[in-house]
């Protein structure tokens, strides 16, 4: 892949506008079912940030009183001023081979389901006032579209995701794509990324836990093709990875026990190792509604901010 960098400004939009016409189409679908009318933060964290504190004098609003402050160190103080942040929000796309999936029971591969999903949460931040940009990758970084929030930011968004397609052959490097990520985001920000996470090493793990270290809000969409988790198939068949290339034949029928308990440990696993990150994971079977995946990751998000 070569990397396309359009930080600039200049969107890139695949010759065929149909494309863009058809993702917008469905983006708005998933929205508008999703919402219902409601407003939904996605991310974690009031938009409002105190700038400013000033030591309480006589006659200050006591409604302003820092009560957190006194507690801890018995002296008063005001918040002097207010004022409103933009989050910038960072879609990570994956365009690996393996994404090409869809298997036998899902409409769309996965990664038509991935940048139906980001798509959907890109156009909910924007229209939150966020900012947005996007970061296709594989074998390394390949398209990156910086954060905007003008409204009209959102037509360059879909024009960039529309034109990406998964790269036919080779291995996906998870972490270059993140220490970029890293790279571009200067404040704290919120990480999207939407992946089937196939071949994911240590060092990629590390490399997405530290955006969470670093302070970034992030969040995973774990996507896999449904018959990725169950194997359905009832005859033996060559079964060929998508990024390496080899070949395993194998009967379903004999080994499809021990393959579920593999993929759900897997799973498992990696809830275990982003949880410990504070990563939010959302798993997304492709034939699911794209709606109940936001609404999973908005109860998520709800019920962080009760904890907090």
């Amino acid at each position: 892949m070569s990397f396309r960098d359009t930080a600039g400004g200049d969107a890139f939009l695949p010759e065929d506008e149909a494309a863009v016409a058809l993702l917008t189409l469905e983006v708005r679908r998933v929205v508008e079912g999703f919402l219902g009318g409601r407003h939904a933060a996605l991310h974690r964290g009031a938009s409002v940030e105190f700038a400013e504190y000033t030591r309480y004098f006589p006659g200050d609003d006591l409604r302003h009183l820092d009560w957190k402050a006194l507690a801890r160190s018995d002296k008063m103080y005001v918040k002097a001023r207010e004022r409103e942040v933009v989050l910038n929000s960072l879609l990570l796309l994956d365009a690996s081979p393996s994404m090409n999936y869809a298997g036998s029971r899902a409409e769309k591969s996965k990664f038509a389901y991935a940048r139906l999903l980001l798509g959907a949460v890109g156009q909910i931040l924007l229209r939150q006032g966020d900012a947005v940009g996007l970061l296709a990758f594989a074998d390394g970084p390949d398209v990156y579209l910086a954060p905007r929030q003008h409204p009209r930011h959102m037509a360059a968004l879909f024009g960039q995701m529309a034109a990406v397609h998964p790269q036919e052959t080779g291995h996906t490097n998870y972490a270059q794509a993140f220490v970029f990520a890293a790279e571009q985001l200067r404040q704290r920000s919120m990480v999207v990324v939407a992946s089937d996470l196939w071949s994911m090493t240590e060092a990629d793990e590390v490399a997405l836990a530290s955006l969470s270290a670093r302070g970034h809000d992030v969040v995973v969409f774990h996507v896999l093709s449904p018959d990725e988790i169950d194997l359905p198939h009832r005859s033996a068949a060559l079964f060929r990875d998508m990024e390496t290339g080899r070949a395993v034949f194998s009967d379903p029928a004999l080994v499809r026990e021990d393959y579920r308990r593999a993929v759900q440990g897997e799973i498992a696993r990696i809830d275990g190792v982003f949880g410990r990150a504070q990563i939010d994971v959302v798993h997304a079977v492709s034939n699911v509604p794209p709606q109940r995946v936001l609404s999973e990751l908005k109860s998520r998000r709800a019920s962080a901010r009760v904890v907090s």
